[in-house]
């Protein structure tokens, strides 16, 4: 009988010490890199060709560095941060029809996949530059 009031003493003692840490909030690096949030890493720079455009996406048929090489098409998040440039004059998403020479500038997000922060178009007959690439050698 005595060890079973001990028992029953220990019990109370340990039982509120135990049920908080059943419902305590996850703290840590763990919730920090699931949701690093868009813009995290460096830019890249593509170029190629408007293939299909909407309001959260862009579908780009990326220049071919060899002409025998494979056609690759790659898809870009759009956002509230995407700008759309012609030159250095912001324009607006709609100005920007399928069929148009661009080059983008993108980083990846949390889940991997590509947004796009700068959409600049290409003036005609000409391939797509970055900015300040027209520097004299």
């Amino acid at each position: 009988m005595r060890h079973i009031a001990i028992f029953l003493v220990l019990l109370a003692l340990l039982l509120p010490v135990r049920l908080p840490a059943q419902y305590s909030r996850r703290r840590g690096p763990s919730s920090a890199t699931a949701n690093s949030g868009p813009y995290g890493g460096p830019a890249v720079t593509f170029s190629g060709t408007v293939k299909a455009l909407t309001k959260k996406e862009l579908v780009v048929d990326l220049d071919r560095p060899d002409p025998d090489a494979e056609q690759q098409s790659l898809t870009f998040r759009l956002s509230k941060k995407t700008r759309f440039l012609k030159g250095d004059q912001p324009i607006k998403l709609s100005d920007i029809e399928a069929g148009t020479h661009i080059s983008l500038d993108a980083t990846r997000d949390g889940d991997l996949k590509f947004s796009a922060l700068n959409v600049m178009v290409a003036p005609p007959g000409k391939p797509a530059e970055k900015p300040g690439d027209n520097a004299e050698k």
